[in-house]
């Protein structure tokens, strides 16, 4: 069949994979560290720095040494991000976006640190009316 014509099958010149993404992670932000996204790891990072950089300063204290305390402040940050990525990619794997979140959230109110945005009451529910007491039909006479 001749290429110009109008049923002719197009030509295979695509590059890329042929089939569409997934709708539920189009809008996701990527992962870059260990499933971690962009805003995981700057909380990641920010959170395992302020832990070993005065655990890195107490070290190089107290061996008089201040390569050490250099040593345990670059490392520690990257050991703990790694551990913490394996651990959130473990808590996040199968189940829907910011699950974690909610998770966390979940706990703070169970733990009374935050009021809960969630509807947390297990139990029985009513419409907070109650009805009449059923009264007996009496008989109608009948007019007439």
């Amino acid at each position: 069949m001749d290429t110009s014509s109008p049923l002719a099958s197009p030509p295979e010149t695509s590059i890329g994979p042929s089939h569409a993404p997934l709708p539920d992670r189009v809008n996701a932000e990527p992962s870059i560290i260990k499933g971690l996204s962009y805003t995981e790891s700057k909380w990641a990072i920010g959170l395992a720095f302020l832990l070993w950089f005065p655990v890195g300063g107490l070290v190089g204290l107290a061996l008089h040494h201040l390569p050490v305390a250099v040593l345990v402040m670059a490392t520690g940050p990257i050991a703990t991000v790694w551990v913490a990525a394996g651990q959130m990619a473990k808590l996040k794997r199968n189940r829907p976006d910011h699950y974690y979140v909610h998770l966390v959230l979940h706990a703070a109110a169970a733990a009374h640190l935050i009021r809960p945005a969630f509807v947390t009451y297990s139990g029985a529910w009513d419409t907070g009316r109650t009805l009449p007491p059923a009264q007996a039909q009496t008989s109608r006479r009948r007019m007439g």
